[in-house]
């Protein structure tokens, strides 16, 4: 019995441009930006949508657990942040669906993922290097620091 996913068109459509995109001789991932994702879009497959149904798109396979999402935000030289294009990648799940319309560019990614799963591509950091580097817990001064912040809120400056 096959899996069935809930997609629509446009995501099977953003699904194959992200594959069309994809330099399978370095890199199993697209770094397409979401303008260039709907430019593709409009141009090879006729989808014309606005930013937010792409990035409702994107969430909805990811959620799926077809795709993953990793966003990138350089530092710059003077210390600012800049936001670049996220690199969007297949998760076995997604290739396997893939394969399974017969796209024949995910064999590729396939054979790509199963090789870094057996340790055998070491193009790709370790898998405790890849995992959200989301804020640590605090520690005791920390949460201390932080009620007296919350405290301060709403109420008057002094002076």
């Amino acid at each position: 019995m096959q899996a069935h996913y809930p997609i629509g068109e446009t995501k099977h459509a953003c699904l194959i441009t992200w594959v069309s995109t994809m330099d399978l001789k370095g890199n199993p991932y697209t770094k397409v930006s979401v303008d260039k994702t709907r430019e593709l879009l409009a141009k090879k497959h006729k989808r014309y949508i606005e930013r937010r149904w792409c990035f409702q798109c994107t969430a909805d396979l990811i959620g799926a657990g077809l795709i993953t999402r990793q966003p990138r935000h350089p530092r710059m030289s003077d210390g600012t942040v800049r936001q670049i294009s996220s690199m969007i990648a297949f998760t076995l799940k997604g290739v396997n669906y893939l394969i399974s319309k017969g796209v024949e560019k995910a064999i590729v990614i396939r054979k790509q993922i199963l090789a870094w799963m057996k340790n055998q591509d070491k193009r790709f950091p370790e898998k405790n290097a890849t995992e959200s580097r989301g804020v640590s817990p605090m520690d005791a001064e920390g949460k201390r620091r932080f009620k007296a912040l919350a405290e301060m809120v709403g109420k008057p400056m002094p002076g």
